[in-house]
């Protein structure tokens, strides 16, 4: 199954490749696609993109869109929809981290959760959407080197390392990419 993925994150791209399977062929969309995410939930935002990649990718018999951030429970549910520009329009990775420490100094309360949601619309403009959510809580400064965004400072609960410490297959397994992939996959019919 060939699948178009709305995204310019080359590391959503691979994660959802993995997760995904032999059987799907992930490409990504070409160069410049940037639609307005103006919607105020995940789901909203992902139907933005896939819509806006239905448009781009006429041909391609299924294109998806991914949609997700975090919510952290102290910020009543910041970064949110705005993870990726926390820290402003053109924001790296880094000064997200940064704009998030800087706005949990002096709070206890650390839990969070990534989430995530998947849409995907076929050339028939049927629909399969799917969610994912990895609980856990924000540590007090970056560890590790992998992943991408806020994964050096998101430690899922039950493990005591950040998401940017474990193997790709450790966070595939539990990550809210993996969750929401694993149920697009199985609302698909395609062996992930």
């Amino acid at each position: 199954m060939r699948i178009v993925l709305a995204t310019g994150n080359p590391g959503k791209a691979r994660e959802l490749g993995a997760m995904l399977g032999d059987a799907v062929t992930v490409e990504t969309i070409p160069d410049g696609f940037s639609p307005d995410e103006t919607g105020a939930t995940f789901f909203q935002n992902a139907l933005i993109k896939a819509r806006a990649a239905r448009v781009v990718v006429p041909d391609a018999p299924l294109v998806l869109a991914d949609d997700s951030g975090l919510a952290v429970t102290a910020l009543s549910g910041r970064p949110g929809v705005h993870s990726a520009r926390y820290a402003g329009p053109d924001a790296t990775d880094a000064d997200n981290c940064a704009r998030l420490l800087a706005d949990l100094v002096g709070v206890a309360d650390r839990r969070a959760a990534f989430v995530c949601v998947l849409v995907a619309l076929a050339a028939d403009e049927s629909m399969t959407v799917a969610c994912g959510t990895c609980s856990g809580r924000i540590a007090d400064a970056p560890r590790g080197i992998g992943g991408f965004g806020y994964d050096p400072l998101f430690v899922p609960d039950g493990r005591t390392q950040a998401m940017a410490e474990l193997t790709a297959a450790e966070k595939n397994a539990i990550s809210h990419r993996g969750r929401a992939a694993r149920q697009l996959a199985r609302g698909l019919e395609v062996a992930a």
